[in-house]
């Protein structure tokens, strides 16, 4: 008998491949230094929503969880792991720290709309953590479970030839998120699911993939590499 970790995997599995597809072309790209600080730019409203999703879904979490098992076993997940995604003084700070070295400007970031797609899969979350459950947002935490892989990080070094401290997180998140997704999946498969909840889940997982997905491809295959930096 399959576990839940296990049948979200195998939901994701088609869609995996896909979410390399960005960053395997941006390796073999002839202007890929100049592509990947928007590639790296283009996931940054990523890394500033995830903690304040999870205090979202933690207030909801603890609203239902009297009378919600699944609930209180995700009040006690996200007050463990929220601390673990919490790099620097503001949300995504960490990222914006590598975007500044790479010649970004932070604060046009701050105030720049993000992708269209990135905006949708970012706000589905909160429709669903307020509208549905909160358990939901495990699928968009199932991203852990695609980190980066440390040697694909040093050749994109190597190609670019940008400084070593723009890549900073990805390096930290190649270690790192391999236990937080091992982790994730213990979780998942401790909880009490119903099939309603893994279809949330599963939703939730395959429209977060696809959607970044879409974002990231319009980097990579963009003419237009042209992106504001701060003088060097």
């Amino acid at each position: 008998m399959t576990t839940a970790s296990e049948r979200l995997r195998l939901k994701v599995e088609l869609a995996a491949p896909a979410l390399a597809l960005p960053g395997r072309i941006l390796l073999e790209h002839p202007q890929a230094k100049d592509l990947f600080p928007r590639f790296l730019a283009t996931g940054y409203p990523v890394a500033e929503a995830m903690v304040p999703l999870m205090e979202a879904a933690l207030v909801r979490a603890r609203e239902a969880a009297p009378h919600d098992p699944v609930a209180d076993g995700l009040v006690a997940y996200l007050e463990r792991h929220i601390p673990e995604e919490i790099h620097g003084d503001e949300p995504g700070g960490a990222t914006l720290n590598d975007l500044a070295v790479l010649g970004i400007d932070p604060d046009r970031l701050r105030w720049d709309p993000p992708a269209p797609q990135v905006a949708a899969l970012i706000g589905a979350q909160y429709y669903w953590i307020f509208h549905r459950h909160p358990v939901a947002l495990l699928g968009f935490l199932e991203l852990e479970a695609f980190h980066p892989h440390e040697p694909t990080v040093e050749r994109l070094i190597e190609t670019t030839g940008l400084p070593r401290e723009g890549f900073r997180q990805l390096l930290i998140h190649s270690k790192l998120d391999v236990v937080h997704a091992r982790d994730l999946h213990r979780f998942l498969d401790a909880l009490p699911l119903e099939p309603r909840h893994e279809q949330l889940i599963g939703l939730s997982a395959l429209q977060t993939i696809s959607l970044l997905t879409e974002a990231l491809l319009d980097v990579v295959q963009s003419t237009d590499v042209l992106f504001d930096v701060v003088d060097a």
